[in-house]
């Protein structure tokens, strides 16, 4: 059986790798944002950002196209710069902790490993 914890907000039971209680819809503290889950279509950013914000991914996916058009492309600059600093997966790393990884290692100078620790 799935391991379960309560919601921070209503206190029913939810699965513990819940990032949001589907009684009350309330983001439960302590999850770091991860572009993985159901809905990714490229990078996931847009996903990432439904997800946190509690709203359908398809409102902010026109919100980004309209943040395009209005922008003139600079909008493409910030999601690659989301895409950049959000890890994958719960528990991965973003890729620039990845490629600064590597870099600590080719230089002789491991960059420390970030850890997540749940908050119950």
């Amino acid at each position: 059986m799935d391991e379960m914890k309560q919601c921070a907000a209503c206190k029913m039971d939810i699965r513990a790798d819940a990032t949001k209680c589907p009684h009350c819809r309330e983001r439960q503290p302590g999850e770091p944002m991860n572009r993985g889950g159901p809905g990714r279509v490229l990078g996931g950013v847009c996903t990432m950002l439904a997800r946190s914000l509690g709203v359908d991914v398809a409102l902010v996916r026109l919100a980004f196209v309209v943040a395009l058009v209005v922008t003139g492309g600079t909008a493409l600059g910030v999601y690659l710069l989301l895409w950049l600093l959000t890890p994958a997966a719960a528990g991965s790393r973003a890729p620039v902790q990845r490629v600064m990884g590597w870099v600590g290692k080719v230089a002789g100078t491991p960059v420390e490993e970030p850890r997540y620790e749940r908050r119950v």
